[in-house]
């Protein structure tokens, strides 16, 4: 009951390449005649909807000698599935040199190296694009076993195939591009063979509707192959979970503390514009109302992912309340964002685990001091602990004190198992003691740089409001990353 949009290849009734899209593969097969058809299927429909004259001439007509296959395979009319989705195996774009004009696909391309010089699409990203394909179909595979998996790998096998599926996609999307170059290629090598004076009024006008439609697809190219490099890239499974957010007052005094405050409310405000879940965990309070040290929960879709690079050391240049003399401080703040583990990541044992609780102190009311409702938890085996007095009820804070601890252990194993991108974590995540910064804050130009990427934005009270100019500085560090990785993927 689907949709497909049916271009074709050579025109003039000589036998060329037709692709279909369904929902998001591409597929393909060769046919000779002289007009488009629609081939009728119940189970597969061909839609031809916008056949200007340029695409009636493009078009060939096709008796599509699998589509019974493919119907069979991935409409469900049989328990056996290909190998391989049909976004890689029909046409013949087995590699992806076939879409990009070096294989049999793309013979017809007469310029197809030279669209290829310059590809984001090393040999090293075609051969996990080969990877992630074969796993598409396992995964596939495993959703239709009886009896089902468990609920929680059903969940994580959903996970993984929503990351396969965009790859997928994006390189349906990418040949899809390619074949319709291919196709125009073929229109203008036709009107030049054909030449001189013979041509009609109505050959030069598709000519120029070719050559045209040729160099907007072709401007197109580079952007879907930077989406499908960027995804093919190895990902932290950890950026698509929630996190914990932990800043500290570094040095300054009170100043830090204020700020530390600030950076905690930039988060919130950033959080909820993002349609994100914002909780405030636990906090120490100095006297002027700034923070030692507070943690927050963000739940979300991939939370971590985003805020992950705000870990490091925050440097603020301004002018505190209390100087008489007009004089600018400097006072830092440190953040570090832990992605946030589900049960299902971290698993802690009850017996590995020393509950204490006791009365809680410090200014808070009526309740301070009278139930003992604050709840400290050790992890024996990692010697981690967490403190929470914040609720009024025990199991409230013990929750919560759960929480963090998941997270911080999850975080350590993490550390140990990315050991070989040790250098690169170190940049990305904070703690009181370091003295490098990665970005600074100053009031009284009413500016921000962040010194890894060298952005500056001149909309300090903007960001300080979870604005666009946090999410600028955020796109800057994701694209440098990006930009990081794909150097280990060159040839």
């Amino acid at each position: 009951g689907q949709s497909v949009r049916v271009d074709g290849g050579r025109g003039g009734g000589g036998r060329g390449p037709l692709v279909g899209v369904h929902q998001g593969r591409t597929v393909r097969c060769n046919g000779g005649g002289k007009n488009p058809e629609v081939v009728p299927s119940s189970e597969w429909r061909s839609s031809t909807e916008r056949m200007s004259r340029l695409e009636r001439r493009c078009s060939t007509p096709c008796n599509f000698p699998f589509a019974g296959e493919i119907a069979r395979g991935w409409f469900g009319t049989t328990s056996r599935r290909e190998s391989e989705p049909p976004a890689l195996t029909r046409p013949a774009c087995r590699s992806f040199r076939t879409c990009s004009g070096s294989g049999a696909a793309g013979a017809g391309v007469g310029n197809g190296s030279a669209i290829r010089a310059g590809s984001m699409m090393t040999p090293a990203l075609e051969v996990r694009l080969d990877g992630v394909a074969k796993r598409h179909d396992e995964l596939c595979a495993l959703l239709t076993t009886n009896p089902p998996p468990p609920p929680v790998e059903m969940m994580r096998i959903n996970k993984e195939l929503a990351r396969a599926e965009k790859v997928v996609s994006a390189y349906a999307a990418l040949c899809h591009v390619r074949v319709e170059i291919a196709s125009l290629q073929e229109v203008l090598d036709s009107a030049s063979s054909s030449g001189g004076g013979n041509a009609s009024e109505d050959d030069d006008e598709l000519s120029a509707m070719a050559e045209e439609e040729l160099g907007v697809l072709s401007g197109q190219v580079p952007t879907l192959e930077q989406d499908l490099a960027h995804l093919l890239l190895p990902s932290d499974t950890a950026d698509e979970a929630s996190a914990i957010v932990e800043v500290r007052a570094g040095t300054g005094g009170d100043e830090a503390a204020l700020f530390a405050q600030e950076l905690l409310k930039m988060y919130e405000l950033f959080a909820r514009k993002q349609g994100w879940r914002f909780e405030l965990l636990s906090t120490s309070m100095t006297e002027n109302g700034g923070y030692k040290e507070a943690s927050a929960s963000v739940t979300g879709d991939e939370v971590y992912g985003v805020l992950k690079f705000e870990s490091g050391v925050h440097r603020v240049q301004r002018i505190p309340a209390t100087e008489t003399q007009g004089r600018v401080h400097t006072s830092t703040a440190s953040v570090a964002i832990l992605p946030q583990a589900e049960e299902v990541d971290v698993v802690i044992r009850d017996e590995d685990l020393r509950i204490d609780v006791m009365r809680a102190s410090g200014a808070g009311g009526q309740h301070v001091n009278c139930t003992n409702s604050a709840v400290r938890i050790t992890h024996i085996p990692s010697g981690v602990v967490v403190a929470i007095q914040d609720e009024r009820s025990q199991h409230k804070n013990k929750d919560k004190a759960l929480k963090v601890l998941r997270a911080r252990i999850y975080e350590a194993e993490r550390r140990k198992v990315h050991q070989t991108r040790a250098d690169q974590r170190k940049s990305l995540i904070g703690s009181g003691d370091r003295s490098e910064r990665v970005r600074t804050y100053n009031f009284k130009e009413g500016r921000v740089k962040d010194h890894r990427v060298g952005v500056q934005v001149n909309d300090l009270s903007g960001m300080m409001e979870g604005g666009d100019s946090l999410q600028e500085i955020i796109d800057a560090l994701q694209l440098e990353e990006k930009r990081q990785m794909l150097l280990e993927f060159q040839p």
